[in-house]
């Protein structure tokens, strides 16, 4: 568990785990067109927006909803994020 009660080391998390799968995929952040985030506490939104600056997009973000939820999988997890990105093309 990463960042058990530190939603910025969660959100970083999320991100280095999704570069590393858009990566495999052959794509990357840049790629990405829509967002859905979960939050399970709104005040964590500062933390999600702090960091997603931090990435390639930033002055072009994707598409972007917010879901607020009760809980996810696991009790100490605060945020979750599905990505929906486009592959490059080849040529």
């Amino acid at each position: 568990m990463v960042g058990k009660e530190d939603a910025e080391a969660q959100v970083r998390q999320v991100y280095a785990t999704l570069t590393t799968a858009l990566e495999a995929a052959g794509s990357g952040l840049e790629h990405v067109v829509k967002l859905t985030v979960y939050l399970t506490d709104l005040g964590d939104l500062g933390a999600f927006r702090k960091v997603r600056e931090e990435f390639p997009n930033a002055e072009h973000p994707p598409a972007c909803s917010l879901v607020r939820v009760a809980g996810l999988v696991h009790p100490d997890l605060r945020v979750e994020v599905d990505a929906l990105a486009v592959a490059p093309s080849a040529g």
